[in-house]
């Protein structure tokens, strides 16, 4: 089973959910500011010792591999300095390690380097470009900067490799929805959804992009699915405020 480390994606929480447009058309605009929607960053994902198998890290070094644990252990802990000089010394012993590279983006991350962690993460990709965990992590890092094409593309690119990751489709269905891609936010929504946990981002995502489309009974449909599956916290009380707003439309 493929190990995951959550992305803490916070949507909706303590802004202004939406505002209406013209009162004739009732409809409802999504406000395009990641800064306000968002609750701190999209946190970047560890690549942890024997998950998300690559075909170039099937014959890494018993040394690198046992220096990459501890840099994980480091990681996990936010100790940046200490787990960087871990994780350059798993490249020097074996410069193919895909995993590596994809932590050292984490690490530079962490540590409030974006140029230095978009380039390990292009160094993972650059070594396999079938090394889902990277893609997604780009994509994560677009996102926080408001490049939503480039991350969609990196997102598309995940989920196209791995069908089964909810993150990088609840991640790429925002991308698409920030840039008014409404019908595609929905289909993606609703494959995030269909994966079999629940997956209440993916409902207010889905919400968003039917408002926008003066799809109001929908959207209500899929903002009462949210609620049922996050009935408590800052962001049930998000999509509360939000469905009553939907309700109150005229039709």
């Amino acid at each position: 089973m493929k190990s995951r480390v959550l992305v803490m994606v916070i949507l909706f929480a303590g802004s202004a959910l939406a505002q209406l447009d013209e009162p004739r058309t009732g409809r409802i605009q999504v406000i395009p500011n990641p800064g306000a929607e968002l609750e701190g960053n999209f946190s970047p994902r560890i690549y942890a010792s024997g998950a998300l198998v690559s075909s170039s890290n099937l014959a890494i070094p018993a040394r690198a591999r046992k220096e990459f644990d501890k840099a994980n252990q480091l990681l996990r802990k936010q100790e940046w300095t200490q787990a960087l000089q871990r994780l350059n010394k798993v490249v020097s012993i074996d410069p193919a390690f895909v995993g590596a590279y994809n932590n050292l983006g984490v690490v530079y991350a962490g540590l409030g380097d974006p140029v230095r962690e978009r380039e390990a993460l292009q160094k993972a990709i650059d070594l396999d470009d079938h090394f889902v965990l990277a893609y997604v992590n780009l994509g994560r890092m677009d996102i926080a900067r408001a490049d939503f094409q480039a991350a969609e593309a990196a997102l598309d690119k995940a989920s196209n490799l791995d069908a089964t990751d909810p993150i990088a489709l609840i991640l790429l269905a925002y991308a698409e929805l920030m840039q008014g891609h409404l019908q595609q936010t929905v289909a993606t929504s609703q494959k995030a959804h269909a994966l079999g946990e629940p997956h209440a981002f993916a409902h207010r995502l889905a919400a968003r992009a039917l408002e926008q489309e003066g799809e109001f009974d929908r959207a209500i449909t899929e903002l009462t699915r949210s609620l049922e599956e996050e009935p408590s916290g800052a962001r049930a009380d998000s999509a509360r405020k939000e469905l009553a707003i939907v309700q109150a439309i005229p039709r």
